[in-house]
């Protein structure tokens, strides 16, 4: 990689887990449009540009040549099609005017069936909502210089999307690598802990899955002697999951934590739990909380919405499908609880270098001439 590369990423909604990405990524702008609800901007790398831009800002940077590589949403991202649009025209009319080149690359791991989604949710033929989105999707990718995708799952989407007539052009250049974690330091060292500890990490919302988890709690304590479930997050279900968390057994609420508490939980934890949901126009990608827990050598429960769902299985983690039953549920997390499985062995699955960090230096690699 030269020492003289422009780069930037520009992120529709900016999570801390970006922030901390940031330390071992090659090195580049950090904009984002909107902070998201777990945003901290101090865990950003000292001295890191990181800085909230409207979408003129970008355009305009686009237009001067400011960069020489703009890493952003993937176009199959529905909340930020509109905005890819108008960022790959201005790269086509650039180009056309022969400004300043800019390269395009992204990150994708949508999953959803949006034409399915749209028409249902729209009342449109279907024939017509994949239309839309492939004219719109597609202009977008075509723009694209590299593409890296984090799941098999969403590079099969985009090519259904596409079909196999576009999807056979040699450009963008695209690659897949598994957005699975590395080991965070000291896990393989670490011991199971005594308590037989579930945490479920993040928004407290009908899509996680965390209502089937708390209707589900009390059955699990029929099946293991003394379990704790630590509930760390906030959401628009935070009032019925405060409720609800007080009317039960080993259960602990943690509003809102700092990273630190969240490593420090997960740490002290022996599973993790993230059983998501279908929802219109949204599918879990991989789920952060999954790959945190992984980090750390903890079983996951999760469901088989997850882009990386066939990966947990041939693992040996849980998958259930998003409608499993509480009984379902409650075995599942009984036999994570009372694993014997070491934690050296779990990190052992892992990349020696997390797969996100791989693809941001595949992505972000010398632009072509």
């Amino acid at each position: 990689m030269t020492t003289d590369m422009r780069i930037a990423r520009y992120y529709r909604g900016a999570r801390t887990a970006h922030l901390e990405r940031l330390h071992r990524s090659v090195r580049g702008d950090f904009l984002y449009m909107k902070p998201m609800y777990d945003f901290d901007v101090s865990q950003a790398p000292a001295g890191q540009p990181v800085r909230q831009v409207g979408l003129f800002h970008v355009l305009t940077m686009i237009w001067r040549g400011r960069y020489d590589v703009l890493e952003i949403v993937e176009p199959y991202a529905p909340s930020a099609l509109p905005q890819n649009v108008a960022i790959a025209v201005t790269v086509r009319l650039a180009r056309f005017v022969r400004r300043p080149r800019v390269e395009l690359v992204t990150y994708a791991i949508e999953n959803a069936d949006l034409v399915e989604k749209y028409a249902s949710q729209y009342r449109l033929p279907v024939g017509l909502v994949r239309w839309l989105l492939r004219t719109a999707v597609g202009f977008c990718y075509f723009t694209l210089s590299r593409i890296a995708f984090g799941t098999a799952a969403a590079e099969e989407n985009y090519r259904e999307l596409l079909g196999e007539r576009s999807w056979s052009r040699g450009r963008p250049d695209r690659t897949v690598i598994p957005g699975i974690s590395s080991p965070r330091q000291g896990a393989a060292a670490a011991e199971i802990p005594d308590e037989r500890r579930l945490v479920f990490l993040g928004a407290f919302d009908e899509r996680k899955g965390v209502r089937q988890l708390l209707e589900a709690w009390p059955l699990v304590g029929d099946l293991v002697p003394d379990p704790e479930l630590l509930l760390l997050g906030k959401g628009p279900l935070l009032d019925w999951v405060r409720d609800r968390a007080g009317s039960l057994r080993g259960v602990s609420l943690v509003i809102d934590p700092q990273r630190e508490e969240i490593w420090s939980a997960l740490s002290e934890s022996r599973a993790l739990y993230l059983l998501s949901q279908p929802a219109p126009g949204w599918k879990e990608q991989i789920g952060l909380p999954i790959v945190e827990g992984l980090s750390v050598g903890l079983e996951v429960i999760a469901s088989s919405e997850t882009g990386i769902a066939d990966w947990l299985t041939q693992n040996g983690h849980r998958v259930l499908g998003p409608d499993a039953s509480a009984e379902a549920i409650a075995h599942a997390v009984a036999e994570a609880l009372q694993t014997t499985r070491p934690r050296a062995e779990i990190v052992a699955t892992l990349p020696d270098v997390d797969g996100r960090l791989v693809a941001d230096r595949w992505l972000h690699r010398e632009p072509s001439e």
